[in-house]
């Protein structure tokens, strides 16, 4: 519910604040992120504002 989309939320914005260069793991693919950050949006658990700037942010690293 509400809490699960919390912590998902706090963990996206954790992956999404973490330079690249820092993880071990590969990078996800940007589109998928943004298709999750639609998920959190569609469920209240991101505003328009937050998601709009994160999807900003990622569409900008796409090469």
């Amino acid at each position: 519910g509400i809490a699960a989309a919390g912590a998902l939320g706090s963990t996206m914005n954790q992956a999404l604040s973490t330079p690249a260069a820092a993880s071990t793991a590969p990078a996800e693919d940007p589109f998928a992120v943004i298709e999750k950050l639609h998920k959190l949006l569609t469920i209240g658990a991101l505003s328009e504002e937050e998601f709009d700037a994160k999807k900003a942010d990622l569409l900008g690293r796409v090469k």
